[in-house]
């Protein structure tokens, strides 16, 4: 069992809440007739008829560009999100997150069974692929949101995510173990991709890479500055964290970050300081927003909630600050080195969102929540198999099995897969809600080396695209 937090008196504290499990699947949405991506047109009928097939949904615009870009509805303390990503042709769903891998899975179903009802008359079908078939980087297909309008300015090769989706999950964690569950979420990214591989077809035809959805980042991080590939990289960082104070030293040392509210709207700072520098700024300083106009800002408390969004590694963490909080506090323990302490103390809400997942085959959504959350939930038995080979053996594995799939694994590989199944079975049984039934398809991929890629290999070459649809897409 994971080591609990410390209690005041020096001994153990009370057992941690049972932690959540959040979904954000994304899939690539494309025409039936043709295999391409859903376009602008088609989406601007999708969510007005989403939102009036049942009135708990309710259309979401953008802050500064007014436009419509999916539907929300209020989830209790949370909110349900379906709309596009980085490109209209992708559809995500963020639901709020549920107390079981089986309810969070159940609750992404209902959803989708309407998203299709809804796509089937338009002629379009849900895809269960990390990559568009057809479309590729096509930038009459990126999105309007204003968080990407923002981010486009300033983070290279933005275009090259339009036709990209995967499935990502976030699981809660305590403050004193964030770290740890990052690291341990990170290292087995390869893992992870060896098992859910699905992004092998994409322009038309078969591509070098099973998951061409890593090939893209892969790509894209070898041409971007070595400071901007640090923090979008979608892999495993140069070494684990040795604890929470170096995590958070790592991104708030980014120059790559963006002034937001829940990325709407917002700016851009000017100047090239990183985000410890504006924090530590004593005056106002430059920053730009969407509108263009030069304006001054002065680092203010909500600030610390939503920088940690900006990165994308493997496994990334979120949180936000209690109500004793102070700015100038942060101040003071970033300058004396004490932010891992002063977090542990202040921080809340925490969660770490594994991104290193492949789109599931319909019936198999659970799989990468369960296997995530079996593994937290058994973090110090998850650390030691982590810690049984080198940092940079699990880097590599990341890139071998983006290529191979599970292919390319030898017996020792293999074993340590299985391991790693068999140590999140156990973590899930421990919780007494049958989770682990969602572990089940992996094992089965790991005995036969298949993974979904390789199966939709098998459709393409059978009957290229078209069959490509008829097996992976989702019907009503």
């Amino acid at each position: 069992m994971s080591r609990p937090a410390p209690g005041r008196d020096g001994g153990p504290a009370a057992p941690a809440p049972r932690r959540r499990i959040g979904l954000e699947l994304e899939f690539p949405v494309v025409a039936r007739a043709t295999g391409r991506g859903m376009d602008h047109a088609t989406a601007a009928e999708l969510w007005p008829a989403f939102a009036a097939r049942d009135a708990s949904w309710s259309l979401a615009r953008e802050e500064v560009t007014g436009i419509t870009v999916g539907v929300t509805r209020p989830h209790g303390e949370f909110a349900d999100h379906v709309n596009t990503d980085t490109g209209i042709c992708t559809v995500e769903l963020s639901l709020a997150p549920a107390e079981t891998v089986g309810q969070a899975v159940a609750d992404a179903h209902a959803v989708l069974r309407d998203l299709r009802g809804l796509l089937d008359p338009l002629g379009h079908t849900v895809l269960s692929a990390g990559i568009q078939p057809r479309t590729w980087f096509d930038a009459a297909r990126k999105t309007r949101k204003d968080w990407y309008l923002l981010l486009a300015r300033r983070w290279h090769y933005h275009h090259w995510f339009v036709p990209i989706a995967s499935h990502q999950v976030s699981v809660d964690v305590a403050p004193h173990e964030a770290a740890r569950a990052v690291n341990v979420l990170g290292g087995f990214a390869g893992a992870f991709t060896a098992l859910t591989a699905g992004s092998p077809i994409a322009r038309g035809r078969i591509q070098p890479w099973k998951e061409t959805r890593n090939w893209v980042w892969h790509e894209r991080s070898r041409r971007v500055p070595a400071e901007e590939a640090r923090y979008t990289s979608n892999t495993l960082p140069a070494a684990p964290y040795p604890d929470i104070g170096a995590y958070i030293e790592h991104y708030w040392a980014s120059h790559l970050y963006f002034l937001t509210n829940r990325k709407s709207g917002g700016c851009e700072v000017l100047g090239g300081a990183s985000f410890r520098d504006f924090l530590l700024s004593p005056e106002p300083v430059p920053a730009r927003p969407l509108t263009g106009e030069r304006i001054m800002v002065t680092p203010e408390r909500n600030m610390l909630d939503r920088i940690h969004q900006y990165g994308w590694p493997a496994a990334k963490l979120h949180y936000g600050f209690d109500a004793g909080t102070h700015l100038d506090d942060v101040r003071t323990a970033l300058a004396r080195g004490r932010i891992g302490p002063y977090f542990e103390e202040h921080a809340v809400d925490c969660y770490v969102e594994n991104r290193t997942s492949g789109v599931a085959p319909p019936g198999e959504e659970g799989v990468a929540a369960a296997l995530t959350l079996g593994l937290v939930e058994r973090l110090d038995e998850a650390e030691a198999l982590l810690h049984k080979v080198p940092w940079d053996d699990w880097r590599t594995l990341w890139i071998r099995a983006s290529r191979h799939g599970l292919e390319a694994e030898d017996a020792g590989s293999l074993a340590r897969i299985r391991e790693l199944l068999e140590l999140a079975a156990d973590g899930l049984r421990a919780r007494g809600a049958g989770e682990e039934a969602h572990l089940a398809p992996l094992f089965t991929r790991l005995a036969r080396r298949e993974t979904p890629a390789d199966r939709m290999l098998a459709a393409f070459r059978e009957g290229g695209v078209p069959r490509l649809l008829d097996v992976f897409g989702h019907t009503p």
